[in-house]
């Protein structure tokens, strides 16, 4: 009887122990993931923001080149 129930309490504890490394292993794969896809984000992030303060930068100059005016001779120049 003894010999029974003691089995029984070992062979739970062994199922424990086994599910317990699969989620340490697993919790170990979600971390990596998650850090890759950190990685992966951030350089996104980074270059569309490189993006659109040139886009900026592009239309300022443009807009400013359409407005630029040349002096004709004999013109006196502007304050």
């Amino acid at each position: 009887m003894v010999q029974a129930i003691s089995n029984r309490l070992q062979r739970f504890v062994f199922h424990m122990w086994c599910y317990y490394n699969y989620e340490r292993m697993r919790r170990g794969a979600d971390f990596y993931l998650l850090q890759s896809n950190s990685t992966y984000v951030n350089s996104w992030s980074a270059l569309q923001s490189l993006v659109i303060i040139t886009a900026g930068y592009l239309q300022l100059y443009f807009l400013k080149r359409l407005f630029k005016t040349k002096p004709a001779e004999g013109d006196k120049p502007r304050c």
